[in-house]
């Protein structure tokens, strides 16, 4: 059922080791102490590998250079379920016939469960509607702002996007390249989205491939993103929230910029660590792995140790792009440097509200100066207790 290569674990090291901001990675996080119980194996083309009975691994192409999502197949007897979908495109599409001829055995996709908004994981999620007439599950913050994004693309970049990256200390003789730019990828990456759904939040329980499963949310890649506790067997569906080798992009956007988003995901992985057992993690890049407690760890850590890299660069004042020094290791430009923007934001963004850093305004950009001591073990501890960051504690919804 299951069909791999030889070389896959290095090729996949490789893709994950290039994955790019853009692709809304972070960075790398290396991955000591995890075990992967299929150790190189991974899915390939139509095929399959079991993870429990009735869960089937699968894995779709992506365009970019992280080049893979995983998503989940759950036997429900007279069709099937699946979690998140592939990116919408030719390839997309024909991994999915692939699946249907070698795999589904006739049976049609029923419900589509959506981790959250990214064109990777809900890109598909409308052409398998149409075509199976699936249901959607999400929750309502990635639904909405799936379709805020979707219905909002257009050619021109709006003027409220350009402002920001100019008060980011992007320097004004870019300001043409900014606008020939296109804001329609997101429309270009998702079919457009069933009319409705079906909503989920923190706490909520439902029934996929014949288990119990508790719905765990997390913040701060996205905005009310779906993780699933298996409370039947020792099963966790992490999305982007917990990955191996690598960290999910945590960005500011212009959209809204005042926000702190890498308050509400190291607030959300702490949270993270009360999941009980030691699950089998089914993560939405890389392999398959056990040692949750190890990665969660792993993922605050590494933004602290950026936190702390930014306060010690930010002994003179700095604007956000003048930052990227202290944060990422190679030069950027494109989508790439997009990106980084939003995750250097994020983390001003947080040290600002510890008071950490200070802010000044010119009238044209925003600079960042730091100020206070840093200690990381106060940094965490500080960061939970937040106005608006912390979500109720595991144990009152399992």
């Amino acid at each position: 059922m299951s069909k791999t290569k030889a070389d896959a674990g290095k090729s996949e090291a490789k893709a994950l080791s290039q994955a790019s901001v853009a692709d809304h990675r972070g960075g790398v996080v290396e991955d000591d102490g995890l075990l992967y119980p299929h150790a190189d194996l991974v899915p390939e083309g139509g095929n399959v590998i079991p993870v429990a009975e009735g869960i089937y691994w699968a894995r779709m192409p992506l365009p970019w250079s992280l080049d893979h999502i995983n998503v989940y197949l759950f036997d429900e007897g007279d069709s099937w379920s699946v979690v998140d979908t592939g990116s919408m495109g030719k390839r997309g599409i024909a991994a999915w016939e692939a699946l249907e001829e070698d795999f589904l055995g006739g049976k049609p996709v029923a419900r589509v469960i959506g981790t959250h908004l990214h064109p990777d994981h809900i890109g598909l999620a409308g052409w398998l509607a149409e075509r199976y007439g699936a249901t959607l599950t999400m929750t309502a913050l990635e639904y909405m702002t799936a379709a805020h994004l979707w219905m909002g693309g257009t050619k021109e970049v709006p003027e409220h996007e350009i402002e920001f990256m100019l008060k980011s200390g992007v320097d004004k003789q870019f300001e043409p390249m900014m606008r020939g730019a296109r804001f329609d990828n997101y429309r270009r990456g998702v079919h457009q989205l069933p009319s409705q759904f079906v909503r989920i939040e923190d706490g909520s329980e439902i029934l996929l491939g014949g288990r119990r499963w508790r719905v765990v949310i997390g913040r701060g890649h996205s905005p009310e993103h779906a993780c699933l506790s298996c409370l039947d067997e020792p099963l966790f569906i992490s999305g982007d929230q917990v990955l191996p080798n690598i960290t999910s992009n945590v960005s500011v956007h212009a959209r809204e910029p005042h926000s702190n988003p890498l308050a509400h995901w190291i607030a959300s992985l702490e949270r993270m660590k009360e999941i009980p057992g030691d699950p089998l993690v089914l993560p939405s890049h890389g392999r398959v792995f056990k040692g949750l407690d190890t990665r969660l760890s792993a993922l605050v850590n590494s933004h602290v140790n950026k936190l702390k890299s930014l306060h010690d660069w930010c002994s003179e004042e700095r604007t956000p792009v003048e930052t990227f020094p202290s944060l990422f290791r190679r030069k950027l430009s494109g989508m790439d440097f997009y990106m980084a923007l939003g995750e250097a934001l994020a983390h001003l963004h947080l040290l600002e509200a510890m008071s950490l850093v200070t802010r000044s305004f010119d009238g044209d950009v925003n600079r960042f100066m730091a100020c206070g001591a840093f200690d990381a073990v106060e940094v965490v501890a500080q960061t939970k207790t937040l106005p608006g960051v912390a979500l109720r504690d595991l144990g009152d919804i399992y």
